[in-house]
């Protein structure tokens, strides 16, 4: 979601950059660089045409649609983007996504797990506590609730209590009987922390603020905790990778600014070698103990960019797929012996009719629980929020995870 509503999106050019309007010049800069290493990716071709698109060049775009469309991926634009809004009523959009839409029909597995009815939440990270039996949610009104396994809820961090700032990814450690959380500031307001969180999950008290300097993680986004108690968060404008050590009273920056690729999602190899970090375009390894980075290979059917939430599962991936496909997906990405490459993607939800952004999910007795919709679009001027009426109730699904498979 944050992606969404803090990174204008990247494309790349064929063309002479000078032939754009000034204001994507830079972006296209940027990304002709990735379109030289990986011209046959479909989360490429799939910004390149929005971009295109943009810039009110129609022909392109919808060629580079159709190029994207033929690597079987299962993209299908978004038409909310603001380059894809322009196309809506074009026959030959329209026609390109029923085309798309025939070949990757829905797959509908999900079923309610329990409904939040404060709607206007706008929850994009969700954790669960195996021992507690608890989930926990943070919201952009800069609070976290819990909620037990009926989907009573209650408030485990007060609105903007401690400096606490708009919540975005969240991370459970049962081992230590504590919860990770990401702070953000969406706009810069007086006491509002960036940086990570600390609480105690017995009782909510807030153990310990970690700050981050702007410039050297901006957008902190998502975290996840590492068997041997070390944290990581991904900092998705800068680019970079934060770190807190066991015992240790600050965040230090790991990868510099520029190191990752739009970081979001990040998980970690059950043994604590690797990191796996979704990025705009793929997902990049990170060994931990040589920081040498790899972007997963995969075959041109396998769309791997734009994942929010990522999680580890039974040696796979499961991603929460939503900046290049029009309501969202959730992939299981098979990965090899050695981790180094995607061997398969199986789609198990998409086109569910109570998408409304989807973001992050948990996983929890062979179960992915995801919000349904998160409805960030609603987001008044400025990030203000709305009043509930003008919601629905949040649906949190769950999704059977069979092991082996």
């Amino acid at each position: 979601m944050l992606r969404g509503l803090a990174i204008a999106l990247l494309f790349a050019t064929q063309i002479p950059l000078d032939d754009f309007p000034p204001e994507l010049r830079e972006q296209a800069k940027e990304v002709e660089q990735v379109r030289q290493q990986y011209p046959d990716n479909a989360c490429v071709l799939y910004q390149v045409a929005e971009l295109y698109a943009r810039a009110n060049r129609t022909d392109q775009a919808l060629a580079t649609l159709k190029e994207m469309a033929a690597k079987h991926a299962g993209l299908d634009p978004r038409t909310r983007d603001a380059g894809f809004q322009k196309l809506a009523s074009n026959p030959d959009y329209v026609r390109l996504k029923r085309e798309i839409r025939r070949e990757s029909p829905p797959v509908l597995q999900a079923h309610r797990a329990f409904t939040l009815q404060e709607a206007n939440l706008l929850p994009e990270g969700i954790a669960w506590s195996a021992k507690r039996k608890r989930f926990y949610l943070g919201s952009v009104k800069r609070k976290i609730i819990e909620v037990d396994s009926t989907g009573q809820a209650r408030d485990f961090a007060p609105a903007a209590e401690n400096g606490l700032g708009v919540v975005v990814g969240l991370r459970v450690d049962d081992q230590r009987g504590e919860l990770w959380v990401v702070s953000e500031q969406m706009s810069p307001q007086p006491g509002l922390v960036r940086g990570i969180f600390r609480y105690r999950l017995n009782d909510g008290k807030l153990l310990q603020k970690y700050p981050v300097k702007e410039g050297e993680a901006d957008l902190v986004n998502d975290v996840v905790v590492a068997p041997d108690g070390t944290v990581y968060a991904t900092a998705s404008n800068s680019g970079s990778l934060i770190r807190i050590s066991p015992g240790s009273s600050f965040a230090e920056v790991f990868l510099p600014p520029h190191s990752l690729p739009d970081p979001n999602g990040i998980s970690v190899s059950r043994d604590g070698r690797f990191l796996f970090i979704a990025g705009w375009y793929g997902i990049t390894r990170l060994d931990l103990k040589t920081k040498t980075k790899q972007l997963l290979e995969s075959s041109l059917q396998t769309a791997a960019g734009c994942i929010d939430g990522l999680y580890e599962y039974e040696g796979d991936l499961i991603g929460i797929q939503n900046c290049v496909h029009d309501t969202g997906r959730v992939l299981r990405l098979r990965l090899n012996q050695p981790g180094d490459a995607i061997v398969s993607a199986q789609v198990l939800e998409s086109y569910n009719p109570l998408f409304d952004g989807i973001t992050t999910g948990a996983i929890a007795n062979h179960r992915l629980y995801f919000m349904a919709n998160t409805q960030f679009h609603k987001l008044g001027p400025g990030g203000t929020i709305p009043l509930p009426d003008k919601f629905d109730p949040i649906q949190v699904l769950q999704l059977e995870l069979k092991p082996g498979e």
